[in-house]
């Protein structure tokens, strides 16, 4: 399995290798889920017919969510587990990005030409098929009509919103990567799993070198681990980056409550 030190060309890799690196480096756990993806490529070998794209497409999406179980979580959907590929994995559940993640794996392992699209609120597959792009669900692994997208982008970004050609470009692994971090960091911020948030965040860094967004949430982490230290260091940052936002003089106010006495030692 690849390391964190070896993203230097993310197409260069297996994007489930990637996401697994992902989950090794937050939970601080080497070589989780490599026994069940090799299951699940076994499983291709030996169930998936020969046939023309749409077929081998059928073939997989009735595989992966009938025969082999794998599902939306429904009843906890905004669980860490379910960012977490190795445990995705292991219970055979997870949310539309980590799931898209298996399937672009697999499909790709078939020979067939599909695509992660970071649509606004639920992540999309696309496949090309005989007749043009067929639009996926992960989540479900439904095929997806044009209408039902629009529905699903009118319920990100509200009534008034209009599909177009540009929501569906595919994203390149870096963007997936990016998204499964982000949406992995909101979870273990819910959860108060605060030191697993900061590894999340210190990869978007390492992806986005001094963003100052990103900056600023790693701020707002440290604060919560009581290091006010290093929050007024990152606080400092987005304020001179970012002087016009509203977030700035809110920061501010924030800086001047913290702490920065130097602790006793016992």
């Amino acid at each position: 399995m690849i390391r964190v030190d070896e993203w230097t060309d993310f197409e260069a890799h297996d994007i489930a290798e990637l996401a697994l690196s992902v989950s090794d480096e937050i939970h601080g756990i080497s070589g989780r889920g490599e026994a069940e993806l090799a299951r699940l490529d076994a499983w291709l070998d030996e169930t998936i017919d020969e046939g023309n794209c749409d077929e081998v497409r059928r073939q997989l999406l009735q595989g992966f969510y009938q025969s082999m179980g794998f599902h939306g979580d429904w009843q906890d959907y905004f669980s860490a587990a379910n960012c977490d590929l190795a445990q995705v994995l292991a219970r055979k559940q997870g949310i539309p990005v980590s799931l898209g993640i298996l399937i672009i794996q697999l499909g790709r392992k078939l020979g067939l030409d599909v695509e992660g699209i970071c649509f606004p609120g639920h992540f999309l597959v696309s496949f090309a098929g005989s007749e043009g792009e067929v639009y996926v669900d992960p989540f479900t692994g439904d095929e997806l009509s044009l209408h039902r997208i629009e529905l699903l982008l009118r319920g990100a970004l509200g009534n008034l919103a209009t599909l177009t050609a540009e929501h569906l470009q595919p994203s390149g692994q870096w963007e997936i990567i990016e998204r499964l971090l982000n949406v992995s960091k909101g979870a273990l911020l819910r959860e108060d799993r605060m030191t697993e948030a900061l590894r999340c965040s210190e990869l978007l860094l390492r992806m986005k070198p001094g963003d100052p967004l990103e900056t600023r949430d790693r701020g707002f982490i440290y604060e919560q681990l009581d290091c006010p230290r290093f929050a007024a260091d990152d606080f400092e940052y987005f304020i001179e980056q970012c002087p016009d936002d509203p977030v700035a003089d809110v920061l501010k106010v924030q800086l001047a409550a913290l702490d920065l006495s130097p602790k006793p030692l016992h």
